[in-house]
């Protein structure tokens, strides 16, 4: 955003909003210039009118007071690129964050997280406050991402925290909210307990079978489970700030508080945070400094649910257990333990989870310190050296006890005379980043020209040890404090406790270049080369060299557009670079460390050839480097009509080589495949168009309407798999491929047609097209679509009114599917002894019922439909993500207070989802959904005082 400066020779100046203008007084003399709106790309500051990369910036103003506990959450929808989708509804959860599609096969999709300047974890966000930050910006093309070289292959998010200013006098900001969070009910049309029963009856099952058309009719018990394991959960918040600055010297000072509970029972997010950032300066403008101080503590009960584990996952329990079994015949573990020696029966499963919620505890508490400080100092006025150092510090202790009188303790008791069990895992994460920075700058006339050069010490270290405890004593234990664990005996070693500890350590040293040319702010250059060396590959593979070069054309610059009046800025701008990934595997940065890949590790194991100690062996490969992604970029910003049309639009085409991928190898090693680099590549390619349109601008009557939207559509291809004629398959029922010409993980399945009238069987289509009920291994086809959508984006509408104002933000993806074993589920004859199941199974076929698109219960080819598409449903949905109204209190209702600005803030998170998925939320990053934590629907009041 550009802002006029008027420099007066007497006058004051008003600041209105973000823009700058000048009360004049008649004579006055004036002159003006144009200030350009800085922005931070990696390393630097440059302004956005000079910049030749691909930005995408939130701002504060979207960020505060959303109820949302992770700031990954509130970007959903607003950039165009980047996909943020939630993996489950926990409160702290991290989303899972994909800018400009997929680029590796094996290894880790995250993006670069930098906080302040400073490359930190980003595995957790959970104890960070939200309120705190001030800007939220993603880097995607090339020549932004280089700079960051080995690390930047998946895209850096940038993340700035406030500040206050220079010469500003002291003020206060106090904000609350209250909110209530709700299930959203999936659409699923589940039976009723007599309707449960009937089918039972039918099929000649369960307790349904047992009894009479009359007693099915006259049962009452019609169990909403929903609301025993879920509920409307509460949220409040209050942030603290104070803001002041000094002529030499500004600080930033926070502290916020959340509670937010969980609409899963047990669940729930309790965070404390404290920030203070102190920016300062020497009188002649040659020293500068900050120091950054983030100080956040989490205790976050989470529900750890193994879909496999049916006594242990709540979500299983509330929407497949049967309605006509009732809460009231749980009274204890004991009790319950007892019902179910009686028959074994899975019926009892509601009962099982219920008695989880009283006897069995988690908690994840962890205290995370952020310290990063900046020290810069012109040596002459062309030449400046700075000094980065920043240091991050987690400690992590998660507990979960399973109570010596539950349920699961008197399952899995045996001969023991006590049960039960309680983990204590510990882990201390450190992580240290140095940056030393040489810059020279210089301005010729037109010309102007930087030379940058920089040495980077990146170094990672956790720390984890785990304890387990066997068997507490009822009588005295108390989780989390070692009281009432059972010593050991000498009969056997059951009750001593099991531990393990390890460390690891991740090293990286960087050297690299940055140069920037500018004529007349109308053509600009700038490249970036990048050495980097890692400990996570051998000798002779740990370093890697990256590059960009990128340019820009600011065409409204030239003198044939003096006459195009409706252009206010118009940039083009192309870029072409590689970036490396090193993260052989998901998961944390320490994940593929230990084993590590680069080499063979023989262990000792025990339980081998009969009985007896062996050799585990863990293969690498000698050879393992890096992935490298090459991406061009060719993009366009602009600004029309006085800027009330303005926007931007890049297409972009990385291609990701080396990657790591299982490369088959002989049975006879022991291993059917080893994670190496091999010939295959990815190739993402698409458009991403963002824009912002006043439709009103009254300044004069107050009022303005702005309608935003972006969007993108992302391409994906794999080419080059050289092993299994192209194709690596993954999984079974069903399965997914990754082919030469297709996408990642692309379901490989029949064709389900429906049913056969004659005889209720399922219909597939074979490779001809013609239905058959036997299909064969041939008859399977690629799907076309994955989990990865290939269009998606957001909209919205910005209105202001004088004191009202309100916002609407809409998200979409469009073209993806996933694998509903929910809906599987419910579709299952097999479930229909001990679960519930759809209404739609009444309509199954029958002799009689032979018009229908429901199988017979008992079809001769019911296992086959696993390995279909029967259940592969389209997941696009269109989402009313938040809606937001608001006034702020006049002036004169607030003169002669010690208030200087009150609003209050009403709105709503996921308050409408269209969308042809039946469960409780089509947002998902997993290639399938089995009773998974649904994301809530919130509702908050919120109050934003300032004094």
């Amino acid at each position: 955003m550009n802002v006029k400066l008027s420099v007066l020779s007497a006058a004051v100046l008003f600041f209105m909003g973000h823009g700058v203008v000048a009360q004049k007084v008649k004579k006055d003399t004036t002159s003006s210039k144009l200030i350009d709106e800085v922005v931070v790309v990696g390393y630097r500051s440059t302004t956005k009118k000079t910049a030749v990369t691909s930005i995408a910036t939130v701002d504060n103003k979207t960020i505060e007071n959303r109820p949302n506990s992770n700031v990954l959450n509130i970007i959903q929808g607003q950039l165009a690129g980047v996909n943020v989708t939630a993996s489950t509804g926990q409160p702290g959860a991290k989303p899972t964050v994909i800018i400009r599609g997929v680029g590796t096969y094996n290894g880790n999709t995250d993006p670069l997280y930098v906080i302040d300047g400073f490359p930190s974890n980003s595995d957790n966000f959970r104890s960070i406050n939200p309120n705190d930050i001030e800007t939220f910006s993603v880097l995607k093309d090339a020549s932004a991402i280089a700079e960051y070289g080995s690390r930047g292959a998946n895209g850096v998010i940038m993340i700035t925290t406030k500040r206050g200013n220079y010469s500003e006098k002291t003020s206060v900001r106090y904000s609350t909210q209250f909110g209530v969070s709700m299930l959203q009910d999936p659409k699923y049309n589940y039976v009723n307990s007599r309707e449960l029963l009937t089918m039972q009856k039918r099929f000649g099952a369960g307790w349904g079978a047992k009894m009479t058309d009359e007693e099915i009719a006259n049962y009452n018990i019609n169990t909403n489970w929903r609301k025993v394991f879920f509920r409307p959960a509460v949220t409040q918040s209050h942030d603290f700030s104070i803001e002041s600055g000094g002529k030499n010297i500004n600080s930033y000072t926070s502290v916020g508080y959340l509670n937010q509970d969980g609409i899963l029972k047990t669940t729930g997010l309790k965070r404390f945070t404290v920030r203070n950032n102190i920016n300062g300066k020497s009188s002649n403008n040659r020293l500068k400094y900050s120091l950054v101080t983030g100080v956040g503590f989490s205790k976050n009960n989470e529900a750890i649910l193994t879909a496999g584990a049916i006594n242990r996952n709540y979500i299983l329990g509330a929407y497949q257990s049967a309605p006509y079994v009732s809460p009231d015949l749980y009274q204890n573990g004991k009790q319950l333990f007892d019902l179910y020696q009686k028959d074994g029966t899975l019926l009892y499963t509601p009962l099982m989870l219920m008695d989880k919620l009283v006897n069995y505890n988690n908690s994840t508490e962890e205290i995370r310190l952020d310290i990063a400080s900046n020290l810069s100092y012109k040596i002459t006025n062309d030449l400046t050296a700075r000094v980065r150092t920043s240091g991050q510090y987690l400690d992590t202790k998660f507990t979960q006890a399973e109570y010596p009188l539950s349920f699961n303790a008197f399952l899995f008791k045996g001969a023991q005379e006590f049960s039960g069990l309680e983990d204590v895992n510990k882990r201390r994460e450190f992580l240290f980043n140095n940056l030393w920075q040489l810059e020279y700058s210089k301005t010729l006339d037109k010309h102007t020209f930087s030379f940058t050069g920089n040495l980077e010490y990146n170094y990672s270290q956790v720390d984890v040890s785990n304890m387990r405890q066997r068997g507490l004593d009822p009588k005295t234990f108390v989780p989390g404090t070692g009281s009432g664990y059972i010593s050991d005996t000498p009969d056997n070693d059951y009750y001593v406790p099991q531990i393990s500890v390890s460390k690891l350590k991740l090293n990286m040293i960087s050297y690299f270049g940055l140069f920037s040319y500018d004529f007349d702010k109308k053509y600009g250059i700038e490249g970036v080369i990048r050495r980097d060396g890692t400990s996570r590959f051998a000798n002779g593979r740990q370093w890697g060299n990256f590059w960009s070069v990128g340019g820009r054309w600011n065409i409204d610059q030239e003198a044939f557009m003096d006459n195009v009046k409706f252009v206010d800025t118009f940039k083009l701008r192309a870029s072409y670079g590689t970036q490396g990934n090193q993260r052989i595997v998901d998961g944390t940065i320490y994940d593929g460390l230990n084993p590590p890949g680069f080499t063979n590790i023989y262990s000792v194991t025990n339980n081998s050839y009969n009985a007896n100690q062996g050799y585990a062996i863990n293969f690498g490969d000698g050879k393992l480097r890096w992935e490298t992604t090459k991406q061009y970029n060719i993009g366009a910003d602009f600004e029309f009509f006085k800027r009330r049309l303005r926007g931007s639009f890049d297409y972009y085409n990385k291609k990701t080589v080396d990657l790591y991928m299982p490369d088959p190898t002989a049975p006879v090693l022991g291993t059917l495949s080893i994670v190496r680099n091999t010939d295959a590549s990815i190739v993402n390619k698409g458009i991403e168009l963002s824009l912002a349109y006043d439709i009103l601008k009254n300044k004069e009557k107050d009022i303005s309407l702005t309608f935003r939207v972006n969007g993108s559509i992302n391409t994906q291809k794999v080419d080059g798999i050289k092993s299994g004629n192209g194709r690596i398959p993954e999984s079974s029922d069903p399965q997914y491929v990754t082919a030469n010409g297709g996408l990642l993980r692309e379901p490989f399945v029949y064709k389900y047609l429906g049913v056969n009238p004659n005889n209720g069987n399922l219909l597939f289509e074979d490779i001809n097209g013609n239905p058959t009920e036997n299909p064969t291994a041939a008859d399977r086809r690629l799907y076309g679509k994955n989990n990865l959508p290939k269009y998606q984006g957001g909209f919205g509408m910005d209105f202001n009114y004088k004191n009202f104002f309100a916002s609407t933000t809409f998200t979409f993806v469009a073209r993806v599917v996933r694998y509903d074993y929910d809906m599987s589920s419910l579709y299952n004859p097999n479930n229909l002894r001990n679960f519930t199941v759809d209404k739609a199974m009444l309509n199954a076929w029958t002799p009689t019922n032979t018009n229908t698109d429901i199988p017979s219960l008992k079809a001769a080819n019911l296992g086959l439909q696993s390995n279909s598409d029967r259940f592969i449903k389209d997941a696009s949905y269109l989402r009313l993500r938040n809606v937001q109204v608001g006034y702020r209190f006049p002036q004169r209702y607030l003169k002669d207070t010690f208030i200087n600005s009150l609003s209050v803030i009403l709105q709503a998170e996921n308050l409408l989802t269209i969308s042809n998925w039946k469960g409780f939320d089509p947002e998902s990053p997993r290639i399938s959904d089995q009773q998974k934590y649904p994301t809530p629907r919130i509702i908050t009041l919120g109050f934003d005082i300032k004094f």
